[in-house]
């Protein structure tokens, strides 16, 4: 049986993708090995290889990609600065993680 961990981030906005550098965007892209499920606290991650959960109390600032597809991105919507700097310090425990990949945006 796998193992639940938790990420809070209750009452955050939306926030932006980041830049990387002036100009140039980045998206975070799922993995074909994690499974995201919308909820009402935010999203669940379910990594298949380990079998763990991870439980991103997020409300709408994130929105998970459709289950299949070429690319699943993580929808990221728009905020204020300060909120933006939550949700990105947010993406940034996923990607340390393994739950998302940085990708430059297309």
């Amino acid at each position: 049986m796998g193992s639940a961990g938790s990420i809070e981030t209750s009452g955050l906005e939306p926030a932006s993708p980041k830049e990387s550098s002036p100009g140039r965007r980045v998206e975070y892209v799922v993995p074909e090995w994690v499974r995201v499920r919308q909820e009402s606290f935010g999203l669940l991650f379910f990594d298949v290889r380990t079998t763990k959960l991870t439980f991103v109390r997020s409300g709408d600032s994130l929105a998970a990609p459709p289950f299949v597809g070429e690319r699943r991105v993580l929808r990221v919507t728009q905020t204020g600065e300060e909120k933006g700097e939550v949700i990105s310090r947010l993406l940034d425990k996923l990607v340390a993680r393994g739950l998302v990949v940085v990708s430059e945006a297309e």
